[in-house]
């Protein structure tokens, strides 16, 4: 037999047999044999195939099943439910103690490891469960991974099966027993053992590189690789990240700001890319994968779904009629939103749904794809084998419109056929599980998919390969920068299995178990990483946040390194050849054209005064966020519910009137203007209150303004309200405003008071200061409406549980409880129609600039999204 390669990885295995086609191709050959290179359990499988066929085992001696890893842990997680005490069950993650279980008892098979009784408690809880799971194993005939290697070495030992003349090992940094008792046992047998030589024979010139944090880190990675490809597109490099998926997302846009800032469009998203990831990201992050498995829960309990997760259901394009109905569907979802709680139910989701559709909103497939789902949990209640749920699911997917109306891309495709293969995966569960339920069977198949890593296929050989040290072993390349080199990374600290002893890992030296083993491990893939490359850059990040990083202390004997390229702008220009990018401060709109009005009221005003962007976005593009889910009413919805009560209560009364009623008789009247208001409100409403919450509501809010109402009571003066909501329009410098007055008082004297309802706790008259007012309503209608001549006082109601009060300003003292007077109130209202007028001049010229004084101004921006901040922040940055 030819020689065998035996790999530590698949990626090896892949690169080595690359290798060996290029070098015949390069030589002119028409034919060659391939190079059999492949993983130590695909050799092993191959090699057990053959005895079992020649006979050389006896196949009634052989193991019935060798568990996959899923089986396994679906071992373990029976066996530690089963000897799992009352009321522990609620306090364990499950999942992960079966993880770590799986790992303890692969510890103790290959390296030797047999604690004794007088260990842990932990370590108890763990060999009751290793019996019990031992046990269902020897009942089934069944080899867990560990296990079933060792019984392939038996095989080994006894002289089974077919070998070659000379067996490679290549890219172990560090052999276990079993790898080493294999190369005995091969060696016994008279093959010759050997192992591959990987990388350079000279170590590469290798610099230390130091960035403020990882985000620079990323940006500078990606502007070197851009550059060292403008200069040389055939080179070939390599970046090498020992924490890959901690910083994949961030080290992506890094490359596609520098190398393909056209990705950017929907139109190039799956694009091919000059660079290329080693890793993966879960199947169950996939968009069109994610849509499928929403519909699977909706099926399996439509009871409770999340709003937010329903919503991405029905705004994606990976189910029903989503292209044709999208409109419909997108109207469907800001209702839910509004109007629904965070949890909803199939049943009610529907009955809305349909009352839209009968009124016009286009969403009729969509409707019948949502009733095939009902109809789908009502019919398979009962418990089924997973072999059995693979075909139904599948067969549901189908039925409910997924994957969508329009055609897949080659990633979505690929993606598809993925999700497809794991639903027929549960099969393999047959053997473990029996007969599971509907609800078990998809959060059988969501596990999975959150655990199976996909990669869509990459075209061609992209110059860039991203990868984790390992995968880098046999790699080699024009240039090389290792990323993320601290001193809390690299060497990786230990790991021991916290249901083992620690001190019999130490002795056993098991993998991750100590510091020296972990030191030995990093020094050897550091050689190795060194030799892959002529030219070799390290580098870390300075901070994370505010907690400081430092330096590897391997890296400590390496030179620094000089001026690298840090801007990615910079690389974009050296891709671009001889073109410049040219930076533009596009902070201007479209002026307003004479007479066009626009919406937003005060609103318009309010923002333009704390940004500009966020006024431009909101009120003239109409941009806002979708409302969040909540139970029984939100802020807003309860504010506009409080003016429609203190309107009730106030029209055609006056101070004396209230006064006159008595304690007893504000306390009825409070609960008649509460009442009301919240059935004029439920009218509007296509979803009812259900009947607890009104009447909670309707309590709180006439608790509430009794309290308002002896704090109304105990004004110096005497009033009347003149208006309630009273309605205006105001010119401010050729800008049309419309506003809203919550309420105008009248004093004995003729004079008036302005009040404006606030139910939140943080008001102050500092917010009418300034040049940019950012309260303009009060100082809009005290300065164009009302006149200020026989104005008395501008005032926000603070009307909220425990704190209700007057916050203002006013003519003379005594007007109001706690409002105090200003100096020259004429002087005031002066400045503040001189502040809103020249934020109204900037409305109408177009300025549109991302500008504000304190970022805490925007943290109720509604358009935040928009603003792109961190965009700012970079280019400031550069």
């Amino acid at each position: 037999m030819p020689e065998v390669i035996l790999c530590a990885t698949n990626r090896l295995a892949r690169r080595l047999r690359q290798q060996h086609d290029e070098a015949q191709r390069a030589r002119g050959l028409a034919r060659w044999a391939p190079l059999d290179a492949l993983t130590l359990d695909a050799w092993f499988g191959r090699v057990i195939s053959a005895a079992l066929l020649a006979g050389e085992i006896n196949a009634r001696q052989a193991p019935r099943l060798a568990l996959s890893a899923l089986q396994e842990r679906m071992l373990w997680e029976r066996a530690i439910a089963t000897h799992t005490e009352d009321g522990e069950d609620a306090l364990f993650d499950r999942e992960g103690l079966a993880a770590a279980a799986a790992d303890a008892n692969e510890l103790m098979e290959v390296w030797g490891l047999r604690p004794d009784g007088a260990a842990s408690e932990e370590t108890r809880r763990f060999l009751r469960w290793r019996r019990a799971f031992r046990t269902e194993c020897e009942g089934g005939g069944w080899l867990e991974p560990a296990r079933w290697r060792a019984w392939q070495l038996q095989v080994q030992a006894a002289g089974c099966g077919r070998l070659p003349a000379t067996v490679t090992f290549a890219g172990f940094d560090r052999y276990n027993p079993q790898e080493r008792e294999l190369a005995r046992l091969l060696a016994a047998r008279g093959v010759t053992v050997v192992e591959l030589a990987l990388g350079r024979e000279d170590e590469a010139a290798a610099v230390v590189a130091a960035l403020p944090d990882r985000r620079a880190e990323c940006r500078a990675a990606a502007a070197w690789a851009a550059c060292r490809l403008a200069e040389n597109p055939a080179a070939r490099l390599g970046l090498v990240v020992p924490q890959l998926a901690a910083v994949r997302a961030m080290l992506a846009a890094a490359l596609d700001d520098a190398l393909h800032p056209e990705a950017l469009a929907p139109g190039h998203a799956e694009m091919p890319r000059q660079y290329n990831f080693s890793l993966g990201t879960a199947l169950a992050e996939r968009p069109l994968v994610a849509a499928a498995l929403r519909l699977l829960a909706v099926a399996a309990n439509p009871r409770r779904i999340a709003t937010a997760d329903f919503g991405q259901l029905l705004l994606g394009p990976h189910w029903s009629a989503a292209a044709s109905e999208a409109d419909g569907r997108a109207r469907l979802d800001v209702l839910l939103r509004e109007q629904m709680p965070p949890e909803l139910s199939l049943p009610g989701v529907l009955r809305l749904a349909r009352r839209m559709r009968d009124r016009g909103l286009r969403i009729a497939r969509s409707v019948g794809h949502l009733e095939t789902l009902q109809e789908f949990g009502a019919r398979h209640g009962d418990q089924r084998r997973p072999s059995h749920w693979a075909m139904v699911l599948t067969e549901l997917l189908e039925a409910a419109g997924w994957p969508g109306e329009r055609g897949l891309s080659s990633h979505e495709w690929q993606a598809e056929q993925a999700l497809l293969e794991t639903l027929q995966g549960l099969a393999a569960l047959d053997a473990v599980l029996g007969k599971v339920s509907l609800g078990d069977a998809v959060r059988l198949t969501a596990r999975q998919c959150r655990e199976r890593v996909f990669q869509p296929e990459t075209e061609g050989t992209p110059a860039l390969e991203v990868m984790g040290p390992l995968e880098a072993a046999g790699a080699e390349f024009d240039a090389l920068w290792v990323l993320g080199m601290n001193d809390d990374v690299w060497p990786p600290a230990a790991r021991p299995n916290p249901l083992l002893p620690a001190e019999m890992q130490r002795r056993a030296r098991s993998t991750n178990a100590s510091a020296e083993v972990q030191l030995e491990f990093a020094l050897t893939v550091q050689q190795r990483l060194l030799k892959s490359a002529p030219e070799v850059v390290f580098s870390y990040a300075g901070a994370e946040g505010d907690r400081p990083l430092r330096c590897s202390p391997l890296l400590q004997a390496l030179p620094r390194a000089g001026e690298l390229p840090m801007d990615v702008a910079t690389a974009i220009e050296a891709l671009c050849g001889s073109g410049r990018v040219e930076a533009l401060d596009d902070h201007l709109a479209p002026p307003v054209p004479a007479g066009e009005r626009l919406a937003g009221g005060t609103g318009l005003l309010r923002a333009q005064a704390l940004c500009p962007a966020w006024a431009f976005f909101r009120y003239r593009l109409g941009a806002r966020a979708l409302a969040e889910p909540v139970e029984g009413l939100g802020p807003a919805e309860r504010g506009t519910l409080l003016h429609r009560a203190m309107e009730k209560l106030w029209r055609g009364r006056d101070s004396a009137m209230m006064a006159a009623l008595g304690e007893a008789g504000r306390r009825t009247a409070a609960l008649a203007a509460a009442t009301d208001a919240l059935a004029a409100f439920a009218e509007r409403r296509d979803v009812p209150l259900p009947a607890r919450y009104a009447a909670l509501e309707c309590s709180h809010l006439a608790r509430l303004l009794t309290e308002w109402l002896a704090l109304e009571l105990a004004r110096p003066l005497p009033f009347s309200v003149a208006a309630c909501e009273q309605q205006s329009r105001v010119d401010i410098e050729g800008l049309t405003v419309d506003l809203t007055l919550d309420r105008l008082d009248q004093l004995p004297d003729g004079r008036r008071v302005l009040i404006d309802y606030k139910t939140g706790s943080q008001l102050n008259v500092s917010a009418w200061e300034g040049e940019r007012i950012a309260e303009p309503q009060l100082p809009v209608y005290a300065a164009w409406v009302a006149g200020g001549e026989d104005l008395a006082a501008v005032s926000f109601a603070r009307v909220r549980p425990g704190e209700c009060g007057f916050v203002g300003l006013s003519a003379d003292d005594g007007v109001l409880p706690g409002v105090k007077a200003v100096g020259d109130w004429s002087a005031t209202l002066m400045r503040w129609r001189a502040a809103i007028g020249a934020i109204a001049r900037e409305i109408r010229a177009g300025e549109a600039g991302v500008r504000f004084a304190d970022g805490g101004d925007l943290r109720y921006c509604d358009v935040l999204p928009l603003l792109r901040l961190p965009e700012r922040k970079a280019q400031m940055e550069t």
